[in-house]
């Protein structure tokens, strides 16, 4: 009977540029998505790094992919969550393949440049109540936990040289020219699909076996310690950039089912416990040893698996960025909180300055119009001063006397030769 529990999954996606792309200024090439209804399904696209426009490609087959599995979800329903039928799900993924296809076509006509400009790999898996269907074209991993061992689902793509690999294109869902292959999900407790940027670091290279790392994430998910930013940090971290191979994007898409674990997880600590317990013994018993030698216990058959496992997560990373976000997060709040505060201040005292600065001026323009009213009234009183007569002129003196000055014989006199009386002036004084 099918667990409906298990069927409840959670996970996350990040795509991160890498170090060759940043510094060349080229956009992020990778695509990734995890989708939760109508069910539980992720998708990785890696742009073909030669192709200026293909993370246009890759982005746009996500956005088809989400798509298409709610259009043809009753379908899905009947195939992966009933009786496994190969021949469907192939058909399935044909009807993908052109799908995908088709986005291309789309885009070289929008951009009216050749198809292979947004040529991208794709590789994605959809999870049922009781299959798991898996697609693949390109040199991507899909990586699958089937009875809590790790395993790759198809051997990636890979040309005769370095970064070779396959794409999509027409006609090539009828010539098979992808992997596809469903899984059984009742066995089934976690799936990760990557791009081949983070392939050198988290798979053994030979034969693409997944390494620890896996067991981590998908331990770390199905207790609730693994977010999002827990996946962008590792696929930061400096051992990408130190390694030549670190120049590709990497993209890393991780579902894990809620609580299917929650069992197999007590059993691991009760027994991580009893190893603990055995070797804290075995350390007493050799502190106490007059010889000074140490022995190294074999732990019982039972409790092998759980000591490689405690041997194992000594080594592993652990991902705990959830916590260190809060607290960035609350830090960020109130420093924008402390720095809002100062802005006010500052522009209430910017305001309370302008506010004195224009009282001041409208005190000294009130006064300077005072001073020129003070000066205009004296002006006016000496205007008036100026146009009273004048107390010593003629006619103040002699108000009653006209006086009046006659020359009766200019010419005789000038005959004369200005002898005496050469002027007659005959004075009439009236009264």
């Amino acid at each position: 009977m099918t667990n409906n529990i298990a069927f409840s999954y959670t996970g996350f996606a990040a795509s991160i540029p890498g170090a060759g792309h940043i510094r060349l200024g080229t956009p992020c090439q990778d695509a990734s998505e995890v989708i939760n209804n109508p069910r539980p399904a992720l998708i990785v696209c890696d742009g073909r790094g030669s192709a200026k426009l293909s993370h246009f490609g890759a982005q746009g087959a996500t956005k088809a992919f989400r798509t298409q599995i709610a259009i043809m979800e009753p379908f899905l329903a009947g195939m992966l969550d009933g009786e496994a039928d190969a021949e469907k799900w192939t058909n399935f993924c044909r009807i993908m393949y052109r799908t995908l296809v088709q986005v291309k076509i789309n885009l070289a006509e929008e951009h009216a440049c050749d198809e292979k400009e947004f040529d991208f790999t794709v590789a994605f898996a959809i999870a049922g109540q009781r299959n798991i269907g898996c697609f693949q074209v390109g040199d991507g991993a899909i990586v699958l936990r089937q009875n809590n061992i790790c395993l790759t689902a198809f051997i990636p793509d890979k040309g005769e040289f370095v970064n070779q690999t396959s794409f999509l294109r027409a006609g090539g869902e009828s010539a098979g020219k992808f992997h596809a292959e469903l899984f059984p999900s009742d066995i089934n407790s976690g799936i990760a699909i990557t791009s081949d940027g983070p392939e050198h670091l988290m798979f053994q290279l030979s034969d693409m076996t997944p390494g620890k790392i896996f067991e981590t994430m998908f331990g770390d998910l199905a207790r609730g310690q693994l977010c999002r930013q827990d996946i962008m940090d590792y696929l930061s971290r400096k051992c990408w950039t130190d390694d030549p191979r670190g120049n590709d994007d990497r993209s890393l898409a991780i579902i894990s089912p809620s609580s299917c674990l929650a069992g197999n997880i007590h059993q691991r600590e009760c027994a991580v416990e009893e190893v603990t317990e055995i070797i804290e013994e075995e350390e007493n018993a050799s502190d106490a040893s007059s010889m000074g030698k140490s022995t190294n216990p074999v732990p019982t058959d039972g409790n092998q698996e759980a000591a490689a496992d405690v041997a194992e997560n000594k080594s592993l990373p652990r991902f705990k960025g959830s916590n260190i976000l809060a607290a960035v997060m609350l830090i960020m709040v109130i420093l924008a909180t402390l720095y809002g505060i100062w802005i006010w201040r500052t522009m209430t005292r910017k305001i309370e300055t302008l506010n004195a600065r224009n009282i001041a001026q409208r005190n000294l323009i009130e006064r300077i119009k005072n001073e020129l009213n003070e000066e205009k009234r004296r002006v006016d009183e000496l205007k008036a001063k100026n146009n009273e007569p004048d107390d010593f002129s003629p006619d103040n003196l002699f108000p009653d006397m006209e006086v009046e000055i006659e020359q009766t014989s200019l010419q005789a006199e000038l005959k004369n030769g200005f002898g005496n009386n050469s002027l007659e002036t005959t004075i009439k004084m009236t009264t």
